[in-house]
């Protein structure tokens, strides 16, 4: 447990080995603006002190030389940014040619570095950075509980946390870390538990205002963009404050008596409140409820979007010439869309007459700041029902049973791709794209050794195929040139649709969709992965384009293709043969 000193450039290249990691069940998102990066970095150009960088080593469970990140990793990500040319401080870079391996990444093209005509921090002080001793503290670790502990006791008493990061700090409880899944997955930051220190920046968020290379922009993400919260408040995490408030209310069968102490109770693992959410934890099913929660997001965002795709807009329908956060309308609205799409079953009629009905909803409010009662907010639910139940109606099926919530699974998908290349395939359709295009048979059997190839994973791994999406730009102007329909740029893939094919082969969507069930369902693709893959067939309607969907399950056992098993390396689909099948077999001993 004694702090030793590591070099900046010992600890760069454990970063661009992969070798620290980042722990998302009690790890923030990258926070930092870039004035608190340069002023870390100028302190270190100082040779001034900064504080202790925690690692935990868990060779069990990552193997030797891996540790994951307690403590630094807004600090450690600071300091390789600058090394990767990311910004400057006083106007200079950091002068990639004095660093041999930056300068070799570089070169391979993984990082960009600045322009040769501006200002770089002389050699002298590149060299003396790289010397910069970082005080260390390495320690073995051997399970979630004593790392989220140890985690808590460092950051409880901090006030650089929100309340709700405080709650999060150090928690190990099945509700704190169902609400920050499925926050995760509606910001679209959805990713696995541990990723690459490097990954990180893919996977958070900067603002319109600081360019910071991140992969989300806050002013685009569902809570900001619709008003619901402030920029600043989806950095202290509100948006999983706002979350836990709605899911508690679902558990509970009525609205959650929400204020700051209530809120701190379910994050209590000895409190009575979140015993009482536990067991309803065990009638209500994560699976389900995750399901059932995505899918009313989706719709209701699907909804906003139709109404008016401009910014605010939801904000700009229940309140007039207000720039405040509209959490209180937000959470009657979504309340009364649960009752009516789930506990009732019905499904919308007319989407615009809805939003329409909505407006100035706030003005129907009772309202509160840091507490309102459960009564104020039934009455709020009740009266955002009474607005809108007249335009959803009994349907079979139920809106809810054909999948609109794989919209959202759909976006985060496109997102992840880009760090878990192999758990992800995008095809642009089954046809060839020329004049006279015939259906491409030999493409679907390469699906089937794809779906093999992703089975074959791991035991804990899924992976999905979705076709109408083409994940290269030529391709997408070839379809728009043929077709003459325009294409979706969503997260650098294009999202192009199987509609154009089905009406080109004369056939409609389901006889499209018959084509691959029966191709699969013909297939030699091995059991049980074929029959639970049949079932996992479904389409996504995104903004007027079908998608097809193949979800891949996890599987228990080594899958095949007749004799054949396959291996995904990278976004390539290999046949697996010697030491790369007794790595397989390995992984499902």
């Amino acid at each position: 447990m004694t702090p030793r000193g590591m070099s900046i450039q010992e600890a760069y290249r454990l970063y661009r080995d992969g070798n620290l990691l980042v722990n998302r069940k009690y790890q923030r998102k990258l926070v930092w603006a870039e004035v608190e990066k340069i002023a870390l970095i100028d302190t270190i150009l100082n040779n001034f002190p900064i504080p202790l960088i925690l690692l935990a080593e868990r060779a069990k469970l990552h193997g030797p030389g891996k540790y994951e990140i307690l403590d630094g990793v807004q600090r450690l990500n600071a300091i390789f940014g600058f090394i990767e040319n990311f910004y400057a401080i006083d106007g200079k870079y950091f002068d990639v040619n004095e660093a041999t391996r930056a300068k070799q990444l570089a070169n391979e093209g993984i990082f960009d570095i600045a322009a040769e005509d501006l200002p770089k921090l002389e050699a002298r002080k590149c060299a003396d950075f790289l010397d910069y001793q970082l005080a260390v503290t390495i320690f073995q670790a051997y399970d979630d509980e004593e790392i989220t502990e140890i985690f808590g006791r460092i950051n409880a008493s901090g006030r650089q946390l929100s309340n709700q990061e405080r709650r999060q700090a150090g928690v190990v409880n099945v509700f704190g870390d169902f609400v920050r899944k499925i926050a995760s997955e509606i910001r679209g930051d959805a990713s696995k538990d541990i990723l690459l220190l490097s990954e990180m920046p893919e996977i958070s968020i900067e603002s319109s205002r600081l360019r910071q290379k991140y992969g989300l922009v806050a002013d685009d993400i569902f809570w900001v963009r619709q008003g619901i919260l402030w920029n600043s408040q989806l950095r202290e995490s509100e948006d999983e404050e706002l979350l836990a408030d709605i899911i508690t209310s679902i558990l509970l069968g009525e609205p959650f008596k929400r204020s700051k102490e209530a809120l701190n109770e379910l994050y209590d693992n000895k409190s009575d409140l979140y015993k009482k959410i536990e067991n309803a934890l065990v009638l209500y099913p994560e699976d389900d409820l995750n399901r059932d929660i995505k899918h009313v997001f989706s719709i209701l965002k699907s909804m906003i979007e139709d109404y008016d795709s401009s910014a605010n807009a939801l904000r700009n329908i229940v309140v007039t010439n207000n720039r405040n956060p509209i959490k209180t309308s937000f959470y009657a609205i979504f309340m009364a869309f649960y009752e009516l799409l789930v506990h009732q079953q019905k499904s919308p009629t007319d989407s615009r007459s809805i939003m329409a009905a909505l407006k100035n909803h706030q003005s129907k409010m009772v309202l509160g700041t840091h507490y309102i009662t459960k009564e104020d907010r039934e009455a709020n639910i009740n009266v955002t029902v009474g607005l809108i139940h007249h335009y959803f109606v009994y349907v079979e099926p139920p809106i809810l049973k054909h999948g609109p919530g794989l919209i959202l699974d759909f976006e985060n998908s496109l997102r992840r791709s880009k760090i878990e290349t192999p758990r992800y395939e995008f095809k642009q359709g089954l046809l060839e794209l020329v004049e006279n295009p015939s259906f491409r048979f030999d493409l679907l059997d390469r699906i089937i050794n794809t779906i093999c190839g992703m089975a074959n994973l791991g035991p804990m791994s899924e992976g999905f195929i979705y076709i109408g999406v083409a994940d290269d730009k030529k391709d997408a102007e070839r379809i728009k040139s043929l077709y003459g329909q325009d294409y979706l740029n969503l997260s650098d893939n294009y999202v192009v649709g199987i509609d154009r094919e089905a009406k080109k082969l004369g056939l409609t969507l389901d006889k499209y969709m018959e084509k691959i069930v029966e191709h699969i369902r013909g297939s030699k693709l091995s059991d049980p992965l074929k029959t639970q893959v049949l079932s996992q067939v479904d389409t996504i309607i995104y903004k007027h384009l079908t998608v097809v969907r193949i979800r891949i399950p996890p599987q228990s056992e080594v899958s095949f293709v007749d004799n054949t098993a396959y291996i995904r390396e990278s976004s390539q689909t290999n046949v697996a043969e010697g030491k790369k099948l007794l790595s397989i077999n390995s992984l499902f001993g």
